[in-house]
């Protein structure tokens, strides 16, 4: 009796067993998979798009024009302008003392050049010799900007120290040497949609 009992209930547990199998499959007992990491992408998942990044607006008192250029010529920055400017500045300088027209013909807008030109023409006439040197650029700051049409203007203010050399062929002893500091506005104009990317000086107005 007793041995029957033991055959019967082995074959319950072995019924029970073959009915896990069935229903749960061979993977019972194995470890779980190692879960997905936080943040991790799902797979099939479109990737999020990188964050825009916002170029600064500009400031001070030139904003909106400087604003209005940019949006009409993307390569414009105003602090790269300013590096080119202050060149500039020190080109017609130093050209204008020398005499050097080829070089102001290219800097300058032609109303400006004609009247550097009758200066330098004058100058010569007189047997008259000038030599300016500058010290140092203070500063140099946009003023104004805006744009008309297809024409971007910048006003830049200089503050320079300056000194300046004058002689005269028929009076060699007779020298004068000035050092003094200056401030003057000037203006620089371009054709946005020109393809010389080279701005011209349009107008120097002189404040001290």
């Amino acid at each position: 009796m007793a041995l029957m009992q033991i055959i019967i209930f082995a074959a319950i547990a072995g019924f029970v067993l073959i009915k896990l199998y069935n229903v749960l499959g061979k993977d019972i007992g194995a470890p779980p998979q190692n879960p997905a990491r936080i943040g991790s992408p799902v797979p099939g998942a479109t990737k999020p798009a990188p964050p825009t990044q916002l170029r600064p607006a500009f400031t001070g008192p030139a904003a909106a024009g400087l604003e209005a250029i940019h949006a009409a010529d993307s390569e414009f920055e105003p602090q790269d302008f300013l590096a080119g400017a202050r060149v500039a500045y020190e080109l017609v300088v130093e050209a204008y003392s020398n005499g050097d027209k080829k070089t102001l013909k290219n800097l300058l807008q032609r109303d400006v050049y004609s009247r550097y030109e009758e200066a330098i023409n004058t100058r010569e006439e007189k047997d008259q010799e000038l030599d300016i040197e500058i010290i140092r650029i203070k500063k140099a700051e946009i003023k104004e900007a805006s744009l008309q049409g297809r024409e971007a203007k910048v006003v830049v203010s200089f503050s320079a120290e300056i000194s300046t050399r004058e002689s005269c062929a028929s009076t060699p002893d007779d020298i004068r040497v000035e050092s003094a500091s200056t401030t003057e506005e000037w203006a620089f104009v371009r054709q946005v949609r020109a393809r010389d990317p080279n701005w011209k000086l349009a107008s120097v107005e002189t404040l001290v």
